[in-house]
């Protein structure tokens, strides 16, 4: 999704940046984890709160208040699992992406213009534009891709929904 490159964490909390977008800072901080998104890059601080650098053109690179345990930048919005396992996001909400369900989450995933999250119970829920309802069962994690989710169920397997155009949405039988 272009737009800042790429980012990692040190492995003293410190964020380095490299790719398309010279000159790109990094606010300063330790971070625990981080997540770039399609013009942006957001990233959780070792003391639960969120910065977030690159394009705010939607209001994506400007996070609430609050304590987080994990972001996930999406193409122009950002969500992310606040420490009472609440989702908040933020950004553009043209398709829906951007107004998570009520619930407790364990993480969530932010597509291009939907969301998806793993609820504490196991299960997913998708919102924002075109999501196909995701499979019946238990999951491990959850990915949001460009106009597709996958996620790994708690027995193994892979199951993957929405737009399969390109057979993105039809994993592998192992």
């Amino acid at each position: 999704m272009g737009g800042v490159g790429n980012c990692g964490v040190e492995a003293d909390g410190a964020i380095t940046c490299w790719g398309t977008s010279a000159g790109v800072t990094s606010p300063a901080g330790d971070f625990a984890s981080i997540s770039v998104g399609g013009t942006h890059t957001c990233g959780v601080k070792v003391d639960g709160t969120v910065a977030c650098w690159g394009s705010d053109s939607y209001g994506q690179a400007t996070p609430p208040e609050g304590t987080f345990v994990s972001v996930s930048a999406g193409y122009h919005h950002t969500c992310g699992v606040e420490a009472d396992a609440t989702v908040v996001c933020w950004g553009e909400n043209a398709e829906g992406q951007a107004l998570p369900p009520a619930g407790t989450f364990a993480s969530v995933a932010a597509g291009m213009y939907h969301s998806c999250g793993l609820k504490t119970d196991g299960t997913v829920v998708c919102w924002g534009w075109n999501q196909a309802l995701p499979p019946a069962g238990t999951f491990a994690s959850v990915s949001a891709g460009m106009y597709h989710s996958c996620g790994v169920k708690t027995d193994g397997t892979l199951a993957c929904w929405g737009n399969d155009a390109y057979g993105q949405a039809t994993p592998p039988t192992m």
